[in-house]
């Protein structure tokens, strides 16, 4: 199953990377491990003039310290395996997509499946209009997103 399949579209184009990456762990039913690494991707991957939207760059270290490897064992063997577990996870359920493997002192590569506007800017998305109903009388309000 892809992100697609579970109703993600919506909130991606209506929430912030991190509530998106929330959202998205809930409804896919993501397991501890793979949750916390989308989310700490989605809180690292804000769009501005000088990276494209929802792109995240990072050593396997930095992704073991988003699963709680501190800075003495994010490096080792358990740590390693760790977040290859959660990076399988999210890739196999189509939350990211690898984009470039890491090694040599390069980073990796993944494109996110949710929005990383940066709060307080435009978003790469179109807005929407919601009508919101009123209670005991017909008609409505709108809400603009």
């Amino acid at each position: 199953m892809l992100a697609a399949d579970h109703g993600v579209g919506d909130v991606r184009e209506l929430t912030g990377a991190a509530n998106g990456a929330v959202l998205l762990a809930a409804r896919m039913g993501l397991g501890h491990a793979a949750a916390r690494l989308l989310l700490h991707m989605a809180l690292e991957c804000w769009d501005d003039g000088d990276n494209p939207g929802g792109d995240y760059y990072a050593t396997r270290e930095s992704s073991a310290i988003a699963l709680g490897y501190l800075a003495s064992k994010n490096g080792s063997e358990p740590a390693a395996h760790a977040v290859k577990r959660a990076v399988a996870e999210l890739v196999a359920l189509g939350s990211v997509e690898r984009v470039r493997s890491g090694g040599r002192g390069q980073a990796a590569e993944f494109n996110l499946h949710v929005d990383s506007a940066k709060p307080g800017t435009v978003r790469r998305h179109e807005s929407y209009v919601i009508l919101l109903p009123r209670r005991g009388k017909s008609g409505g309000r709108f809400l603009t997103l």
